[in-house]
């Protein structure tokens, strides 16, 4: 995950209810290292401090409505400041805000074993998830200008006021769960209320606190220099789960104005109809004990920095090289066949937006069935399609071709679902295979939600097939790269996430020229791969943690 100007947080670590700061250092103070880990000594608070900044209490943008919208009225007046026009007025708009950031404190993440409310009046024994946190009011931030004579000088100026918190809590992991299971599934869970955990767990971690639900605590405002102390639940997680992290939002109003993915701006265009807001989520990174661990171990500890890119990177890489045997394919041999390289199904780098989309993109696949329609003979297209993708994914492409062509047939309902895309009425004509080629190159910048009510609405059931073979397509874009990097497979899946990128990582170290190895970071895990590569091996393990605070997505 790249995160739109990010802003890192240092951590402070005081002791349960206290309010006096120690420092993080290595080797020292409350934490203790163990297997390479910085844990958290039972029972301490870890302290995240708010932050705000003039970026975000006077964020400037541009009215796209107008100078992207309009700008066929932009002209260069002879006779008047260039700035005077329509469309110069909507550049480098100043939108003051007043921002407000809760501190938030919590303790390391337990799980305990409560009696839950089932069917037919009974009770069901089940293992709950949690996390003790407090959240307080510390005020907020403006911009202000300081001299009345100088209004261009500007200063964060404080405030109070109350504060409602509406928390909402996501656990959320793409830990590969192995290669018995096959593909890597990301899992995430809201987190839930379960009453008859709130009042053991009280119990258990402070019988004299009062500790509010996520909805008791959206009750009621938090007025200035005031706390509330909360406790967010989940039930029913994966109990392979090792590596995990929790997403917390509602602790600030920060925002971000963007471009929605696919939106086009015009006269007719709905005013602010392109735009999209995305808030500020604390992500905090955390462990288990694995499977050779007692289950009863309720200890859940505080990971270190990069770990969550280390897993997801490694996570996929588990993944792309297990699906060959699990879905019987040979996708090098497949690419070698239609001669193309890894390097031909890289996906375009989208160089203006640091948050670039994280779903599956369909440019490799539109690059493979474009080679596939070169191949004239209808069994050796299949037969190179079963290399790729495996019996099942080519049975999946034959399923989108029939439909394609079906489609074609009512010419009224086609016209008019690719009229509403602003595609070509023709999109679908001729070979199959090269129209599926067309489709998805021409909808790849759309979001998924969009690319499924498209798809829905033209080819019915079978457009779904077009995501799991775009899928297929990038994993076998790893599995080629990994080839060229001459990392034996077997090697890379002997063991888990962390070990699954220790694997590769000394090949990756050894291209010295910096463009190639960008290329292949790319090849093996798409357009983020660079920059997630970068932020899991920044730090050593267990060297230090930081805390982010991110733009969501």
């Amino acid at each position: 995950m790249v995160d739109c100007r990010s802003v890192w947080w240092g951590a402070r670590i005081v002791a349960a209810g206290a309010l006096t700061a120690a420092c993080l250092v290595p080797g020292g103070g409350p934490l203790a290292a163990e297997d390479g880990f910085r844990r958290l000594a039972p029972g301490v608070l870890t302290v995240i401090p708010p932050f705000t900044d003039a970026a975000d209490t006077a964020p400037r943008h541009d009215l796209l409505d107008v100078t992207v919208g309009h700008r066929d009225l932009a002209w260069q007046p002879r006779q008047a400041a260039v700035g005077t026009t329509f469309v110069a007025l909507g550049a480098d708009l100043e939108f003051p805000r007043d921002i407000w950031c809760l501190e938030f404190a919590f303790k390391p993440p337990r799980t305990i074993e409560v009696d839950i409310p089932a069917e037919g009046l009974k009770m069901r024994r089940k293992r709950i998830w949690y996390v003790v946190y407090r959240v307080r009011n510390v005020g907020g931030r403006r911009t202000a200008v300081a001299d009345p004579d100088q209004p261009a000088d500007r200063e964060l100026e404080a405030f109070e006021a109350s504060v409602r918190f509406r928390p909402q809590f996501v656990l959320e992991t793409r830990q590969p769960l192995g290669r018995q299971e096959g593909a890597i599934a990301y899992r995430s869970y809201l987190d839930r209320l379960v009453p008859s955990a709130l009042a053991a767990i009280r119990t258990r971690e402070d019988p004299r606190q009062e500790f509010l639900d996520s909805s008791s605590i959206a009750a009621q405002d938090i007025p200035p220099g005031e706390a509330r102390w909360g406790i967010a639940t989940w039930e029913d997680i994966d109990p392979r789960i090792t590596f995990f992290s929790i997403y917390v939002r509602g602790l600030t109003n920060a925002l971000e104005w963007r471009q929605r993915p696919g939106a086009r701006l015009g006269r007719d265009a709905v005013p602010g109809g392109h735009l999209e807001e995305t808030l500020r989520a604390l992500r905090l990174d955390f462990w288990r004990p694995g499977d050779d661990r007692n289950e009863s171990d309720d200890r859940l500890h505080v990971g270190f920095m990069g770990m969550f890119e280390r897993m997801a990177l490694g996570g996929r890489l588990l993944d792309d090289l297990g699906r060959p045997a699990l879905h019987r394919s040979n996708p090098a041999a497949g690419l070698e066949r239609l001669g193309v390289a890894w390097s031909d199904l890289l996906d375009p780098v989208i160089e203006d937006d640091p948050a670039a989309p994280d779903w599956t993109r369909l440019g490799p696949l539109a690059n493979v069935l474009g080679r596939l329609a070169t191949e004239a003979d209808p069994e050796t297209r299949y037969e190179v399609a079963e290399q790729l993708f495996g019996d099942i994914g080519a049975g999946y492409l034959a399923e989108l071709l029939e439909a394609t062509q079906a489609t074609r047939q009512d010419v009224a309902q086609t016209t008019k679902v690719l009229g509403q895309a602003n595609l070509p009425a023709d999109m679908l004509a001729g070979d199959p295979v090269v129209a599926v080629a067309r489709l998805s190159a021409a909808i790849d910048p759309l979001t998924p939600a969009d690319r499924n009510r498209l798809l829905d609405a033209l080819l019915g059931p079978a457009g779904r097939r077009l995501d799991w073979l775009a899928r297929e397509a990038a994993a076998a874009r790893t599995v080629a790269t990994v080839a060229t990097l001459e990392v034996p497979p077997r090697r890379v899946l002997d063991g888990d996430a962390r070990a699954a990128l220790e694997a590769v990582r000394p090949a990756i170290e050894n291209q010295a020229d910096p463009d190639v190895r960008r290329n292949v970071l790319r090849g093996l895990f798409g357009p983020r791969g660079p920059d997630m590569y970068a932020a899991a091996v920044a730090v050593h393990e267990g060297i230090d943690h930081t805390w982010l605070f991110r733009y969501e997505e």
